[in-house]
């Protein structure tokens, strides 16, 4: 009970931290002037906009669906839409450890490969977004072109040697079926540069609008904003990806207002619109979530007692 408690305060403290930054972001670019730039935008510029980010959630979904098959069987295509929708609300509303990760739960059959599959997703978003991030801020901050030049390489070199790695590991002992990562490591790649690319022009769109800025710029500003989730201080980054647009489209003279506005426009048509279907989802499917919590505490310690006492036969 006492670690449920300090999860949920955890919980609770991310979203007024997030909450705080952002009132102070927006209050600081003067609200009536955010305003007033989101109800006069283009409405063709708004539905192209939408366009992209129904573009950007095929691309999600295909990854997803791709990862799930790769790691486990056992599953439809109208349970991988549910758990893929349900996770955007997840992300977003359930306290503690499991969190997105109970959407693994709304697919039938075995769980452990389907976890190995949630888990793999994370990392690649977070290794994805160290390398792009330390190359984009190259361009801003040259003169620390050695230190972020060594995290960019090192962030690349997990990503090609560590399938090797993962090959000659006890992995076997925890998946459902056999897999091979140098295709999965090459998908997760070839996957995640167009989830960029669509944000960054997302953003290009919808500056236009309010400004001058080149795409190659609104690239590197997206990177940094796409990575806001990485500092762990709130929820799916809010009041940071403000801040953080702010920051770097100011470099490029957009304003505060215009940059707090767009990348609030742009969190909630990608992010926010998503989890409200995936809203609908849980409550439709609520029981099969009822017991996420125990089954992956259990899970977590067949694996630990397995390391601690490993089969006679080595393995």
């Amino acid at each position: 009970m006492t670690n449920r408690l300090k999860q949920t305060a955890l919980f609770l403290l991310k979203y007024a931290i997030g909450l705080s930054l952002l009132i102070w972001i927006v209050r600081k670019v003067n609200p009536q002037k955010v305003a007033d730039i989101l109800f006069h935008l283009p409405p063709l510029t708004l539905l192209q906009v939408e366009l992209l980010s129904l573009c950007g959630l095929a691309v999600q979904f295909y990854l997803w669906r791709y990862l799930i098959r790769r790691h486990s069987d056992h599953h439809t295509l109208r349970d991988l839409v549910a758990s893929f929708f349900a996770g955007f609300a997840l992300r977003l509303m359930i306290p503690g450890g499991h969190a997105e990760i109970s959407k693994v739960f709304l697919l039938p059959g075995r769980k452990r490969g389907k976890i190995i599959a949630f888990g793999a997703e994370k990392f690649f978003q977070t290794l994805f977004k160290i390398i792009f991030i330390s190359l984009a801020l190259l361009f801003i901050f040259p003169q620390k072109r050695l230190l972020l030049g060594a995290v960019g390489a090192a962030g690349i070199l997990v990503y090609l040697f560590l399938p090797k790695i993962l090959h000659g590991t006890k992995m076997k002992d925890f998946q459902e079926k056999e897999v091979s990562y140098y295709p999965v490591f090459l998908v997760s790649l070839m996957l995640t540069i167009p989830m960029l690319l669509i944000i960054a022009l997302q953003y290009y769109l919808l500056l236009q609008s309010v400004g001058t800025i080149s795409l190659f710029r609104s690239l590197l500003v997206a990177t940094f904003i796409w990575g806001a989730g990485l500092i762990p201080i709130s929820i799916s980054g809010l009041g940071v990806r403000e801040n953080l647009a702010v920051y770097f489209l100011g470099l490029y003279g957009i304003s505060g207002s215009a940059a707090v506005g767009v990348s609030l426009l742009v969190f909630v048509i990608n992010v926010i619109l998503p989890a409200l279907a995936g809203l609908v989802i849980l409550f439709l499917r609520r029981k099969e979530l009822g017991g996420a919590g125990s089954e992956i505490k259990a899970m977590t310690q067949r694996v630990w007692h397995r390391k601690k006492n490993p089969r006679p036969d080595g393995k």
